[in-house]
């Protein structure tokens, strides 16, 4: 078993627990739940999680030893693993499936970041997701979306947008033809993300190489945290503080960009206020007022990338 590999799938798990158990206005956590979704599905979510982060965190060391070629991480696969696992068993609610897509890159890369430095750095783990992502391959592309389909993802809004077009409609998961069309455009993962960027907020972050998540929201957890002693304030104030950076894509999907922009604008009066608990605690009446239309599930995604990172990065600490 490999030391680097067991850790990273421990701290892949650690980090949905953290992110799921801070009280993060909007979201599931140990005190609040949605009608359909509660903090146990989220439990057991990261418990089935363990394994296919197991064997991305493993490829990542052999990519890095050179007994595997980055064409052969096969990071689709590794995504389509990772959700049968989660969504196939005792879970049966779309609890993490944005945080698999971010997750699955990242503990690959991490792992290969120190497998070769011996520690943790921001820096060499983008260089890592550059060359992994960049020679992710058309199977690729088509295990994702095997993958979306245990949970029916849709975007209705992203529709009415002005930046969904026939690109977008090609490649729609709701499209019948979509499986044809992939096989026929012979498109890479990457590619297909990259042109869903201006309309979801993870494949943006995987186009941009985690710039948001590894020179963002990553130094700010770390600057707001020294332990687990700590994190939890860290995390609920970084989530905050992120979705004052840019609008919730899922609640752009579910509510519109002008109601996601709205939520931006609160959150940006609770920063700079200072975080005041009364502000936070209005905030999640005012995001919970209407079922969970209005969950800031992105922004809770990108935030378990960041815990990822931190909890790495005090496991593998520089010398």
């Amino acid at each position: 078993m490999s030391e680097i590999a067991w850790k990273l799938s421990a701290n892949g798990q650690l980090a949905v627990l953290l992110e799921a158990s801070s009280p993060k206005p909007g979201n599931v956590s140990r005190l609040r739940r949605f009608s359909d979704t509660g903090y146990r599905h989220f439990l057991a979510s990261a418990t089935l999680l363990g394994r296919g982060l197991y064997i991305a965190a493993s490829r990542g060391v052999s990519v890095a030893e050179g007994e595997v070629d980055a064409s052969n991480v096969l990071i689709g696969e590794l995504v389509y693993q990772c959700a049968e696992d989660v969504f196939t068993g005792l879970n049966r609610r779309n609890t993490l499936l944005g945080t698999i897509l971010l997750h699955v890159p990242l503990v690959v890369s991490i792992a290969a970041g120190v497998k070769e430095k011996g520690f943790f750095d921001s820096t060499i783990t983008r260089s890592w997701i550059s060359t992994v992502l960049g020679r992710t391959t058309n199977k690729d592309a088509i295990d994702v979306y095997r993958a979306f389909h245990f949970t029916r993802q849709s975007g209705e809004m992203n529709k009415e947008d002005s930046s969904w077009t026939k690109v977008h409609d090609r490649y729609d998961i709701d499209n019948p033809n979509v499986y044809d069309n992939l096989r026929k455009d012979d498109i890479s993962l990457i590619d297909l993300f990259q042109k869903s960027a201006s309309v979801d907020t993870i494949s943006r972050e995987w186009s941009e190489d985690y710039e948001l998540t590894l020179t963002q929201s990553h130094p700010y957890l770390s600057d707001l945290s020294e332990s687990l002693e700590d994190l939890e304030e860290a995390i609920v104030k970084t989530f905050i503080w992120l979705l004052s950076k840019q609008p919730d894509g899922l609640i752009a999907k579910k509510a519109g960009w002008d109601q996601a922009e709205e939520v931006t604008r609160l959150a940006q009066v609770i920063v700079e206020g200072g975080f005041s608990s009364n502000d936070i605690s209005n905030l999640d009446v005012y995001l919970r007022s209407d079922g969970n239309l209005l969950n800031p599930g992105s922004t809770a995604d990108l935030v378990s990338a960041a815990i990822l990172c931190r909890l790495a990065e005090l496991q593998f600490p520089k010398p």
